[in-house]
């Protein structure tokens, strides 16, 4: 016997069924938004309170309530070269500074660019910190944490880059001046500081004089020095040749044993014709005859023995004349190169004196009255213009980007 089952019977027809009416559908509950939705800005107007004016002014708030003041001195400075000093100044390591536009520039201006470079050196920094606490100068207490030095003792490296956003020198190239610019948290650092820095770069610039007119004279006296050792050589020479030669002047002394035997070798040749002479109607036998042969023979006796007087061992009057005027000339151009070598000298002497180059202060280290830093109103409004072009442009981008997406 089979059954017929009935279809499932739905709450809605049970409930019909039943004579109860169907309950209401419940009402969809909104989840909880969180506070960071909440508090999250709408349109424009809100994005741009969150992103400009709030950055805006807590930095204005930092300005006005808690940034530090600060003091700030200038000098000015001018390194110039005495008149009729070369364009190069002489200091040939300090002209690679400016390359190939060296030569174009005034004297001093390459000594001017070296301080420039000088005061933003570590070797400043070094100089400084012999004479103050640098640290103890740049942590004050009016300082505020932002601005102070960190560290109470920093490292070379981190002093030296907080030292470059206090002091600062620029030159400018027109009129050759440097601009030296220092701040601090008291006007009496400040001051001090900028003195103690125009002190160094005036040992530099000495220094830079010092080296050319060492160097420039060193050269000179290199040279008269070797020339002097030329000539005492030549004049040594000259005296041992007198000396092996028995002769103050072998010039003079050949002369006259050449005129010696002059007239030694006359009068030989006129005993010789008068010997022949009466040999032609006198006897072998005849004195006369015998006296002319004697006086012959003494004649050629002491030719020989004045040509043996000049002549020392294997050299002949040639020679040793040959010799004496090569001493005698080494020497006269040994003294002539001496001369000149001083005269040299003089004019480097005279050069490096044209060529040192001196510091001038064109304006004095002031002593502050009011501070200049920070710049509160320029920084805000700079902060303020920055922001609300960075955030036109991002605006933007995403309102392009949306109308793409769609």
């Amino acid at each position: 016997m089979s059954m017929k089952l009935s279809p499932p019977i739905r709450p809605s027809e049970a409930a019909t069924t039943s004579g109860m009416d169907a309950p209401l559908p419940q009402a969809r509950q909104r989840p909880k938004r969180s506070l960071l939705a909440r508090l999250r800005p709408k349109g424009v107007l809100g994005w741009y309170v969150l992103l400009v004016l709030l950055p805006t002014a807590i930095v204005a708030g930092y300005y006005m309530t808690y940034a530090a003041d600060m003091y700030e001195a200038e000098a000015r400075i001018l390194v110039r070269g005495r008149p009729g000093a070369s364009g190069g100044g002489g200091a040939g390591g300090i002209a690679s500074i400016l390359g190939g536009s060296a030569g174009a520039l005034r004297p001093g201006a390459e000594e001017a660019q070296a301080v420039t470079s000088f005061v933003d050196s570590l070797d400043a920094v070094a100089g400084l910190s012999r004479q103050f606490n640098l640290a103890e100068i740049w942590r004050r207490p009016e300082a505020d944490r932002f601005s102070r030095l960190w560290y109470e003792e920093p490292e070379a490296e981190r002093l030296l880059r907080y030292y470059r956003r206090r002091v600062t020198a620029t030159f400018d190239l027109e009129t050759s001046i440097v601009t030296l610019k220092v701040l601090a948290f008291r006007p009496e650092d400040a001051r001090g500081i900028a003195e103690a820095l125009l002190g160094l770069s005036e040992d530099l610039v000495n220094r830079f004089s010092a080296r050319t007119s060492e160097d420039t004279l060193r050269v000179g006296r290199e040279e008269v020095a070797i020339a002097e050792r030329r000539v005492v050589e030549a004049r040594a020479a000259l005296t041992a040749f007198r000396e092996r030669e028995q002769t103050l002047d072998p010039t003079a002394a050949v002369g006259s044993a050449v005129q010696t035997i002059g007239r030694l070798e006359a009068t030989l040749s006129a005993a010789r014709t008068e010997l022949q002479e009466k040999q032609a109607f006198m006897r072998r036998d005849n004195p006369q005859i015998q006296v002319l042969n004697n006086r012959i023979a003494a004649l050629q006796a002491q030719i020989a023995t004045e040509r043996q007087r000049r002549t020392s061992g294997e050299e002949t009057l040639t020679q040793q004349l040959s010799g004496y005027e090569r001493l005698q000339l080494e020497r006269e151009f040994a003294e002539r190169v001496y001369s000149s070598a001083i005269g040299s000298m003089e004019a480097a002497r005279a050069d490096a004196q044209r060529q040192q180059v001196f510091l001038m202060r064109v304006v004095e280290p002031n002593m502050p009255e009011r501070a200049t830093f920070p710049k509160a109103m320029f920084n805000t409004i700079t902060l303020l213009v920055a922001l609300t072009v960075l955030f036109a442009i991002g605006w933007l981008i995403m309102a392009g980007a949306r109308e793409h997406a769609s």
